[in-house]
């Protein structure tokens, strides 16, 4: 069942709808979100409004028609001071047009090693430009630089033809444009004002594991526009940066985010969607491990959205929908039918990485209950050769067994052949296996064995009609459906045969007959469905006759136990026949020693053996006298003398043995 993107394109569409939020607010409150340039507007020397905004977003969005009418000012090219590296650009861009103009490969992201350029000579200072234009037209174009949006009959003059980027009369193509101009702007580190700094050790390349600092420059509007964390941080700092010692020029600020859980490869990705409003803003991918990293930066810088993109994006696309993880347990019950393993994707990515989900979504900074839930409904589904990797065997002790109870839960007769064979071909793989892992997987696939072997003989007869049963191992003609069904057949007999009990081992030998081995055949009801040459029949054969020297080994416990019970006359009597029962030798030593006990009790009561009441002498021989029967040879060794006497006089000869005896559990009085 392929998993639905829905989900993704949902999560996708509010991480994009509240970027947009975010970008329009800071259009509104740009005075408010470290602005550096403000256009007095009005008629001659009075000036009735003022218009705050950032001189990076109209040097990365605007066409060189707004600059040349309302953005006259050009710094001169800088150097760039130290301890930055020099920047890629040699100097700020004589148009903003070269975000239109250049065919931009934003797949490439900045360097997190590298430093940004000294924003302007000028530091923090506002910018302050007069223009004669109406508040409400300028308005409108200035939110589109911010937006995309508001256009309105400002389209025709930002563009200085009717032809020119036509694609953007599309909403969708107006968005990519806004997210390639952001990229740039952030790529080339326009005007940026911030670093954000990182340390630790980020590469097993690194040498004696020392300690390594990655460096990201960014725009301060942009992280308090679109993080609650950086827009708390950030308003309380300084508003303008001192000057580094020894030098004139002013520094960014650096802040310093931990390392965990923040890793390079996460912050960039981070950094990328408070710009983009995507995590597809570039042609790099990130792995599982990154994504983690993700969504423990987005829960520490309270980024609801991108959280939830990226649990979208963990279990639809990373894990292949992850057993439907967002559906609660009716809506995927109704999906499988209760079946086991049918809800999700079984392939050796998936039973790689469920471990490591699940242990991921189980942190106590993390606590995602979405990937916890398919994460576990993943592995139940895994069970088998899934389990057979070093990354469930490095799972918690309490995990894991977690998991087994799960597989409990699924185990019924609908499921019990599929996981006795997945089981059975996963305990194949690890023979090959030598590594301490597979110590570990193989307890617990066993374990799980265990279960369907208990399930196999407790419901015997709900398991023999299931499909998979008489449908795909035995055949319609018995015969079995292809190469390997015999040896299916052994494993299901060995497994009826380690799960024997002796609550269930008598309903198990009449099932073993009457609905296999006397299976009428599906064309002919005078035939058998197993032919006698059949190998299934003689599998099947051995596995009966061994049912019943289980049996007759075990009759008195099978008794007390309620085993007999419930049994039709045929059954009862082919166990009853045949051979003298036989007694194991420490049930004949138990009842040596009650006979003895009594005995003694009785002397030590009424003084004399002979005065003991016969009545209840005779109502002990009465429950115990056919085992009795086969004690006498042996009671010269393990009594004294009056209790051989005593079981010499109420011998009872093997012939008194039937089918009602087995079912006798009171004497007769």
């Amino acid at each position: 069942m392929a998993p639905s993107t829905s989900g993704i394109a949902e999560a996708a569409r509010q991480s994009t709808e509240e970027w947009q939020k975010d970008l329009h607010s800071l259009f509104q409150q740009a005075k408010d979100r470290f602005p550096d340039v403000v256009w007095e507007l009005g008629e001659g020397d009075e000036k009735t409004d003022e218009i705050w905004g950032h001189k990076a977003i109209v040097y990365a969005r605007a066409p060189p028609s707004f600059q040349a009418r309302y953005f006259q000012f050009r710094p001169a090219p800088i150097a760039s001071p130290t301890p930055y590296s020099p920047s890629t650009t040699p100097g700020l861009p004589a148009q903003s047009s070269l975000s239109l103009s250049l065919t931009l490969d934003y797949s490439r992201s900045p360097s997190p090693y590298q430093s940004s350029p000294d924003p302007a000579s000028n530091g923090n200072s506002v910018l302050r430009l007069p223009t004669n234009i109406s508040p409400a037209l300028f308005s409108n174009e200035l939110e589109y630089l911010y937006t995309g949006k508001g256009l309105g009959s400002a389209f025709e003059f930002l563009f200085d033809s009717a032809t020119e980027d036509q694609h953007e009369d599309d909403e969708d193509g107006r968005v990519d444009k806004l997210r390639k101009d952001l990229v740039f702007m952030w790529r080339s580190r326009l005007y940026s004002d911030v670093r954000i700094a990182l340390s630790g050790n980020f590469s097993s390349s690194t040498p004696n594991h020392e300690p390594a600092t990655a460096i990201f420059s960014s725009h301060r509007f942009i992280l308090a526009s679109r993080s609650p964390y950086f827009h708390t941080l950030l308003l309380t700092w300084p508003s303008a940066p001192t000057p580094a010692k020894g030098t004139t020029t002013s520094e960014p600020p650096t802040l310093t985010l931990p390392s965990p859980p923040f890793t390079p490869a996460s912050l960039h990705f981070t950094l990328g969607y408070l710009y983009t409003g995507t995590l597809h803003f570039s042609h790099r991918t990130y792995d599982l491990s990154t994504a983690f990293a993700l969504l423990r930066a987005a829960t520490y810088l309270s980024l609801p959205a991108l959280a939830a993109e990226v649990t979208s994006r963990l279990a639809l696309e990373m894990l292949h929908g992850l057993f439907h993880a967002f559906l609660p347990f009716p809506a995927y019950e109704s999906i499988t039918g209760g079946k086991w393993a049918v809800g999700g994707c079984r392939c050796r990515q998936c039973a790689r990485r469920a471990p490591r989900v699940l242990e991921f979504a189980l942190a106590e900074d993390v606590r995602e209950p979405t990937l916890e839930r398919g994460a576990r409904r993943a592995l139940v589904g895994l069970f088998g050769e899934g389990w057979a990797t070093p990354e469930f065997a490095a799972l918690p002790p309490k995990v894991r067994e977690s998991v087994l109870k799960g597989v409990g839960k699924r185990t019924t007769p609908l499921n019990a052949f599929a996981l006795l064979f997945a089981a059975q071909h996963a305990l194949r793989r690890l023979d090959a296996v030598i590594d301490a892992w597979a110590d570990t997987a193989r307890e617990m696939i066993i374990a799980g064995r265990r279960g369907v072997e208990e399930c196999l003989v407790a419901r015997a007869a709900e398991c023999w009609e299931e499909d998979e049963w008489v449908g795909d191992v035995l055949g319609e003609d018995g015969e079995g459906t292809g190469f390997g069904d015999v040896e299916k057949v052994g494993w299901v007999m060995d497994a009826v045969r380690r799960g024997l009990c002796e609550r269930w081992a008598a309903a198990v030998y009449q099932s073993i007959v009457s609905q296999i081995l006397l299976r009428p055949h599906p064309t002919d009801p005078s035939a058998t469905l197993l032919s006698a040459t059949s190998p299934i029949r003689a599998r099947v054969e051995e596995t009966r006759v061994e049912v019943l020297r289980w049996l007759r080994r075990r009759w008195l416990g099978v008794r007390e136990a309620g085993g007999f019970e419930g049994l039709e006359g045929w059954a009862l009597k082919e166990i009853a026949a045949g051979e003298r029962p036989f007694v194991a030798f420490s049930s004949l030593l138990f009842l040596c020693f009650r006979v003895w006990i009594w005995m003694w009790v009785g002397m030590w009561v009424n003084g004399f053996p002979h005065s003991l009441p016969f009545v209840s002498l005779r109502r002990f021989v009465r429950v115990h006298r056919r085992p009795m029967a086969v004690m006498t040879p042996l009671c010269g060794l393990v009594a004294p003398s009056p209790l051989r006497r005593l079981v010499a006089l109420f011998h009872v000869r093997p012939s008194s043995y039937s089918p009602s005896f087995l079912l006798s559990t009171k004497p007769n009085n």
